[in-house]
């Protein structure tokens, strides 16, 4: 199994290090020199339709982005699953012209991918070579050595667009970013992020302890599993990684953003506090962020639902004694807290 893993690497010639983009680089450099109508030499069909499957090994299995299914688990499982397939598909792609070929989308996401990426390493490479002009706009002289630091200690970031003599192409840039937003990675990432927001936002702002969120959610995904095994429906993995992964967790934050918005009936409540770092030790030595992140109420007020006690706007509780909630009933019946307020 180690053996044939590691002949994939050598037909792009890349080591196991080797990141998400140097695979797609090299397996477009490579595949314009293998491919036959490119390659006269009686072995290079043979050559290509190998270093596409070692490609596709490589990005399905190892990074876990599949086009079309889930990723294979192991090297057996691709051995016995999809290498056929992928084999299929690269001869396929040997049958076409090199120009066709470029033209399909199995290429075009390879090439949208590292256009995208080069352009990110760019724009970021930009930022840390101007740091002295950051820095001198907000914070004057001390900002500009403050930058000019922060532009040697990268030094070795940066000299990459020199190096490589990095082009700027905002057509190019575009229309790959338009390929990449269409893809199901995308998608997922997208929907991770949105669900992360809406999570914090919302859903930690309703009076639910740790235990009632987390069961809720299960029972969702319980009552969708089951009700595929009732009803006997059979969805493509693509589909069912897509239920999963975006569009359960988005209803179950949906519901809390709409128990939220329209809520109503609201109730002021004050309770003076302590930071959490005096009730445990009488003393504010264990740092500014673990005095200032959390508080204690009396009779352990809200200790059920610890995110009405922690906070990040630091500044705003420092030196304060005192916090307002104002509790409101939400349209489907939870409490929610829809804003407080740190006073002396």
């Amino acid at each position: 199994m180690g053996l044939a893993i590691e002949s994939y690497y050598q037909a792009l010639g890349l080591t196991k290090n080797a990141s998400l983009a140097e695979i797609k680089q090299a397996y477009r450099r490579m595949a314009k020199q293998l491919h036959p109508d490119k390659n006269a030499s009686p072995e290079a069909h043979d050559q290509f339709i190998f270093l596409t499957e070692a490609y596709e090994f490589l990005i399905n299995v190892e990074t876990g982005n599949a086009e079309g299914r889930e990723p294979a688990a192991s090297f057996e499982e691709w051995h016995e699953s999809y290498q056929e397939q992928a084999r299929e598909r690269a001869r396929q792609y040997a049958r076409m012209q090199y120009e066709e070929f470029k033209r399909t989308d199995y290429y075009k996401k390879s090439q949208a991918a590292l256009t995208v990426w080069n352009h990110l390493y760019f724009f970021s490479s930009l930022f840390f070579l101007l740091s002295p002009l950051w820095g001198f706009l907000f914070k004057g002289w001390a900002g500009f050595f403050g930058g000019l630091f922060a532009t040697f200690i990268t030094v070795h970031y940066w000299a990459g667009v020199f190096r490589e003599k990095s082009k700027v192409n905002f057509r190019s840039f575009f229309h790959s970013a338009g390929i990449i937003v269409r893809t199901k990675t995308f998608l997922y990432i997208t929907a991770a992020i949105a669900n992360l927001v809406l999570f914090f936002l919302f859903t930690l702002n309703t009076q639910l302890t740790v235990w009632g969120i987390g069961a809720g959610l299960l029972a969702i995904y319980a009552l969708f599993f089951l009700f595929l095994e009732f009803r006997a429906i059979h969805l493509t993995p693509v589909l069912r990684n897509t239920i999963s992964i975006c569009w359960i967790p988005t209803i179950f934050n949906l519901f809390f953003l709409i128990n939220f918005s329209f809520s109503s009936n609201p109730v002021v409540e004050k309770y003076p506090f302590v930071h959490k770092e005096v009730w445990y030790d009488g003393s504010f030595s264990k740092g500014r962020w673990e005095k200032i992140a959390s508080i204690y109420l009396p009779g352990e007020q809200y200790s059920e639902y610890s995110w009405f006690t922690v906070f990040f706007d630091f500044e705003a509780m420092e030196h304060k004694r005192e916090i307002t909630y104002t509790f409101e009933e939400g349209l489907l019946g939870l409490r929610v807290l829809k804003k407080y307020e740190f006073t002396k």
